[in-house]
């Protein structure tokens, strides 16, 4: 599923930030040239998923903050 989102910064860069911080994983929307999208997928284990939609949503509120 591809995510659209509004904050200024490159989704390779937002994807990197998000590894590095919070070790999640995700594709970034440039890799498909689709910049100000992230591609999410949802096969595993839904705690799994939980866990890091919650990581990823701490990160994507530290952009609505600043």
């Amino acid at each position: 599923m591809y995510v659209a989102y509004r904050y200024p910064i490159n989704s390779t860069e937002l994807i990197l930030r998000l590894k590095d911080t919070h070790s999640v994983l995700i594709v970034p929307g440039d890799h498909f040239h689709m910049d100000g999208y992230f591609r999410l997928g949802f096969g595993s284990q839904t705690e799994y998923l939980r866990e890091g939609l919650k990581r990823l949503n701490v990160l994507l509120e530290s952009f609505a903050r600043a």
